[in-house]
């Protein structure tokens, strides 16, 4: 919150306090109130009264602790920034002033109590009566003359309220530090009042302090509370301390350097083709890389060497020979790999750094395989029923899969038709209509998608008999449009829109009339949009495309008013299966004001419409068939189907396979969730297996923090770099972690086939969705790394050592688009933050950014900003640049401090730049709402390009 949101006063006095006699604080509060008398005929006689005395700070014995709205810093807070001012606030707005003996003068007003700040070493509460006391050194206490400057009334700009008084403690606090604030009596009446009870006369008036020959003052405290400092630094300095890495300081984070050069132990060394035959080693990357990491030395002769001879004691391996691990063999049905080989299961088992990240995966399962067993153990009920019920599925599907070959698929296409005309409402082919309703817009009768013609014209029937006819035949000779009806009525008509009937505004007969009239308008043009819907998909399934455009595109305006878009689908027409979408907002009501609109629009079709539009109540002339252009006869006839192509579309939406694999999926679950190993197809072998939804990244992170990130600890404090994740390892890791799982499942006799994927998720995402798909469904073409979900190697991650995450372990971090930093107030709204964050140790924090499709990380910026909105008064650690400043960001506490405490008595010489260019005070005196808005903290952003971040420039 920044002072243009709050709007500050420098005191509150009632009009009774305002009407005290002095404006000194040293006297008896009292005042003279003025009488007028009214007498007879309008007579007005002033009487002066005698001096009233008021209750002044000698009456006050407590404080009830419910008016105490906040504190700050909050009790037993640590890690508190000395540089910032505590405070207390009240909900009653006139409290600090209440007991004031005096009234204000110069717009400056001392409060009654005041809040100080000791070292809690040595300064003790004790109990007294009527109020607890502690004995303060003088050197401690602030000058009371200042102290109207610490106090003050706040409200939010431009309202009325609400409204709070708050005290400031002007003294400069130091590091790591306990201290105790106290609320405190100003004026020596209200200290006697403390110490040895109120009301009664107080001959000591003036200060609680300072007297002569007097260092230690006995005050009593109305209330306490403690909070401990940290060292020095606030938001703004620790941010601006934090640097991007440089890259002498980068190297550590390169990665692990690994001696390959003989891989077995009392083998031959690798082959590497160097006369020299110096070292050969490879760095390995961890889960999170630099943008550019160090190559190793390794030559390219070496690593071929290296595929080649692991590839040789691979292949080695038999049930009774031991040999190094084919990891993820066994979900793929490999027991070996050609050195030659390509795709992600040669990159895993013949790459040196893929492998120790499988080795690792592979190794941490192995550390924790008890309480892994003992959690695949509590899931083995669920998990045999699922395999159960997929062989059931995988058997009926093999069944029903060769049924539907023998005795669907063979069927001509009136057979296939008759087949599925009893279901004709519920089964959909490709063009997403039901086999009825593509009939029905189709030149073939309508009886068509019945049983009844296909009974009456079956191959040994009397009718087909006597009339010599074949019934596939006619079939594709009417879905083809080839042989049309005599006396063919048109599909769809030209809407029309009746006119008024004369005389139906006084007629009743008239106005039924009329009502009649646009009733049949309207269902003439209801029907007209479903056809017309239902003709734009039939006819994109059959060949006819700029047909269905265009019918799509006259249809645009009326169905996208249905829809909610007062100018129809915005950007143009939607797709044919948008169109079909809308059919069901097509009834009478809704139709009824769009009648003349679609009317006009197919009075004069536009240009390359191409069909013709039949007027209404119209027959066609006789036609033996659509002709050589049948695409303008659609709108007469309906949408030409071709006979096979329907044939083909039947066979596929009554495929049993899909239908019995969605059931499958519908039924399977464990503990809540779908079970991850559940295959595409039915008949897919894979059983079904237990489900570890952890993160795993968090599991390296714990076991091995110097495979996450090789050298963060030694990165220096107060650091940035960007950072980003290592596909190749995150797959391998992946597959080692379930090739070694499966493997201890095997030897524990649990139910498993050693190719399921017990473990799919890496990152600690917030919306659990897995990371990798099923390791046996990997695409065996696809490099490492490339089958990771959800772009699970695309993340951008920004690591932050030192201070700044120490102190502030919830900064708020977020990426920013070029297009948002060219906005002056550098909007929120348009931040992106991360998708996670994982702290590294406690001064060390990784926040992984996901960014748009096609945006790069080294485009945006990235911004450090104080989280919370808390409202904070102090003044920066910094020292000044120069006499000047430009604004009151630029104050502090080189420029006010005055014997360990602020004083802001007057405004700071030379003023800052801003106040020059836009004074405040103008010539008045300054007051305790001037210190108040100079004092106040606004919320610190630092915003960085990304490129910096690498070692660019931005």
């Amino acid at each position: 919150m920044s002072e243009d949101d709050l709007e500050f006063a420098p005191y509150l006095q009632s009009s009774i306090g305002a009407a005290i006699r002095s404006s000194t604080p040293n006297l008896p509060p009292d005042l003279a109130p003025t009488l007028q008398l009214s007498g007879p005929r309008g007579q007005r006689l002033p009487v002066q009264g005698t001096g009233l005395r008021m209750l002044g700070p000698e009456g006050v014995v407590g404080l009830d602790t419910r008016h105490i709205t906040r504190v700050e810093p909050a009790p037993g807070s640590t890690e508190v920034e000395p540089n910032y001012l505590p405070c207390v606030e009240f909900d009653s707005p006139e409290l600090p002033w209440l007991f004031t003996p005096a009234r204000a003068a110069d717009g400056r007003l001392r409060p009654w109590l005041l809040l100080i700040v000791v070292e809690a070493a040595g300064h003790a509460v004790q109990p007294g009566n009527p109020l607890p006391f502690v004995d303060v050194e003088l050197a401690l206490l602030p000058p009371l003359g200042d102290s109207w400057q610490w106090a003050h009334l706040q409200r939010p700009a431009g309202q009325r309220g609400p409204l709070i008084s708050r005290l400031l403690c002007p003294r400069r606090l130091g590091p790591d530090t306990d201290y105790l604030a106290c609320l405190v009596p100003a004026f020596q009446a209200g200290v006697t009042a403390g110490l040895s009870g109120g009301f009664t006369d107080v001959d000591q008036l003036g200060d609680a302090w300072p007297f002569p020959g007097q260092d230690v003052f006995r005050l009593p405290v109305y209330h306490h509370w403690g909070f401990r400092t940290g060292a020095e630094g606030d938001f703004e300095e620790l941010a601006t301390a934090v640097v991007p890495l440089g890259a002498a300081e980068a190297g550590p984070l390169g990665g692990r350097t690994v001696d390959i050069t003989r891989p077995w132990l009392h083998g031959p060394p690798l082959d590497s083709g160097d006369p020299a035959g110096g070292r050969q080693t490879i760095t390995v990357q961890g889960v999170l890389t630099l943008f550019a990491p160090p190559p190793g030395t390794a030559t390219a002769a070496a690593l071929e060497n290296f595929r080649s001879r692991v590839a040789e004691h691979i292949g080695r391996g038999t049930e009774t020979a031991l040999a190094p691990p084919l990891y993820g063999g066994h979900p793929v049905a490999a027991a070996a790999v050609e050195p030659s080989a390509a795709g992600w299961l040669a990159d895993l088992n013949l790459d040196p750094e893929n492998r120790i990240a499988a080795a690792l995966g592979a190794d941490w399962v192995r550390q924790n395989q008890e309480f892994l067993m003992a959690r695949a153990w509590e899931q083995v009920g669920a998990v045999r029923e699922a395999n159960r019920k997929r062989q059931e599925a995988a058997f009926c599907t093999r069944i029903a899969g060769s049924l539907h070959r023998r005795h669907l698929q063979t069927l001509t296409p009136a057979e296939i038709v008759e087949v599925a005309a009893p279901v004709g409402d519920r089964v959909r082919t490709d063009s997403g209509l039901p086999l009825r309703t593509e009939l029905a817009v189709s030149p073939a009768p309508t009886a068509l998608a019945g049983t009844a013609l296909h009974r009456l014209l079956r191959r040994s029937g009397p009718v087909a008999r006597r009339a010599a006819l074949d019934g596939d035949s006619f079939a594709r000779r009417t879905l083809s449009g080839a042989l049309l009806p005599p006396l063919a009525v048109p599909l769809v008509t030209r809407p029309t829109v009746s006119p008024a009937v004369r005389g139906m505004d006084s007629d009743p007969l008239a106005a039924r009339v009329d009502g009649a009239l646009r009733s049949a308008d309207t269902r003439r043009a209801t029907g007209l949009l479903r056809t017309m819907s239902a003709l734009a998909p039939a006819a994109l399934a059959n060949g006819f495309t700029a047909q269905a455009e265009a019918i799509t595109a006259v249809l645009a305006p009326s169905v996208g008013q249905l829809a909610g878009a007062p100018q129809g689908f915005a950007g143009g027409a939607p797709d044919p299966a948008g169109l079909l979408a809308a059919e069901q907002l097509f009834d009478a009501p809704a139709v009824a004001p769009l009648v003349p609109g679609l009317a006009a629009a197919l009075a004069a079709p536009p240009e390359g419409f191409g069909m013709t539009l039949p007027e209404p109540d119209t027959a066609l002339t006789g036609s033996d068939g659509m002709g050589d252009d049948p695409g303008t006869l659609l709108l007469q006839y309906g949408v030409p189907v071709d006979p096979d192509g329907i044939k083909e579309r039947l066979a596929r939406a009554l495929d049993p396979g899909p239908l019995l694999a969605a059931r499958l999926a519908d039924r399977v679950t464990l503990a809540g969730e779908p079970l991850v190993a559940l295959p595409e197809q039915v008949a897919d072998p894979v059983m079904a297996c237990p489900d570890f939804p952890a993160a795993m990244a968090l599991a390296l992170k714990e076991s091995e923090p110097d495979w996450f990130l090789p050298g963060s600890a030694a990165v220096p404090d107060d650091r940035a770099v960007l950072l980003k994740a290592n596909g190749p390892f995150i797959a391998a890791f992946m597959v080692g972690a379930n090739d070694e799982l499966n493997r201890e499942m095997r030897w524990r006799e649990y139910p498993t086939d050693l190719r399921g994927s017990p473990f799919t998720h890496f990152w600690p995402r917030p919306d659990g969705l897995a990371d990798i798909p099923p390791v046996h469904g990997w695409a065996p073409d696809g490099a490492l790394g490339s089958h990771l979900a959800l772009d699970a190697d695309g993340l951008d991650v920004l690591l932050i050592r030192g201070r700044l995450v120490r102190r502030y372990p919830g900064l708020v971090v977020a990426a920013v688009p070029p297009a948002a930093v060219r906005r002056p107030d550098l909007d929120p709204d348009h931040w992106l933050a991360p998708v996670m964050v994982l702290p590294m140790d406690e001064r060390t924090c990784a926040y992984a950014f996901q960014l748009p499709p096609g945006e790069q990380i080294l485009d945006w910026w990235i911004v450090l900003a104080e989280n919370g909105r808390r409202l904070r008064f102090g003044y920066d650690t910094a020292p000044g640049t120069g006499d000047g400043m430009q604004t009151w960001d630029d104050l502090n506490w080189e420029r006010v401090q005055a014997g360990g405490f602020a004083s802001l008595g007057a405004m700071p010489r030379p003023e800052p730049v801003e106040e020059r260019e836009h004074p405040r005070v103008n010539g008045r005196p300054w007051n305790a709402a001037d210190v108040a808005r100079v004092t106040l903290q606004r919320p610190f952003r630092l915003l960085r390009s990304a490129r910096s971040l690498i070692g660019e420039h931005p």
